[in-house]
């Protein structure tokens, strides 16, 4: 899948699918055939904060739909350009995790 300029892997169905790798990942929730980005957050160990992420009620309330999970990895990439990353994604689609924003859908095509 394709969120703004960056490709992501998933949907995965599990967290343990998730390797325990720097990056991105993006929380989406699929609602009939429309996709819309509910959370993104950048980590040095994706599957830790994964697991620790606080803001899953926040997934729940904010989709009537399916939530899915999405990951691109950063291996070459420090912290800042992950940060970048997560910003640009927030400004590009205002997720309402962590934001106070109308959601947006978005395009979802495969790679």
């Amino acid at each position: 899948m394709k969120l703004g300029k960056y490709s992501f892997t998933g949907p995965i169905v599990s967290i343990d699918k998730i390797k325990e790798r720097s990056g991105v990942f993006a929380i989406v929730c699929k609602v009939d055939t429309e996709y819309f980005l509910i959370d993104v957050v950048e980590s040095s160990k994706l599957r830790t904060k994964m697991g620790a992420q606080g803001t899953k009620n926040c997934w729940i309330k904010s989709c009537n739909g399916k939530l899915l999970i999405f990951v691109h990895y950063t291996m070459f990439s420090n912290q800042q350009k992950r940060v970048q990353i997560e910003q640009e994604l927030r400004e590009l689609f205002q997720p309402p995790c962590k934001t106070d924003s109308t959601i947006r859908p978005f395009e979802y095509v495969k790679e």
